[in-house]
């Protein structure tokens, strides 16, 4: 069954980044619009939000079958949009790309 969680897996990046090239920038112009003034977030916060709640999308749904393989102990839930203000970001530098 570990083959079913690697496909499954692979099959989830490869999903989300096609996505992700149309959540970014929907993102950006939904920060612009209304989160910037409505919710106070940041614009690293409003693609973290967005992108969480696509992945547990994507989780919760098509991806269902393959969580039940899956190893992990948090639980995967939809982010409200209050929780959008306290979101961690994502940071990568150039140092951590070893």
């Amino acid at each position: 069954m570990k083959i079913v969680a690697g496909i499954s897996g692979m099959l989830l990046l490869i999903v989300r980044g096609f996505v992700l090239w149309f959540l970014i920038p929907f993102s950006t112009v939904a920060w612009l619009l209304i989160h910037s003034w409505a919710q106070k977030a940041t614009l690293g916060q409003a693609i973290c939000w967005y992108d969480w709640n696509f992945i547990a999308f994507l989780l919760l749904m098509p991806f269902r079958p393959a969580l039940r393989y899956s190893t992990g102990e948090e639980k995967i839930r939809f982010l409200r949009i209050s929780e959008m203000r306290v979101m961690p970001t994502y940071k990568i530098a150039l140092s951590q790309l070893d």
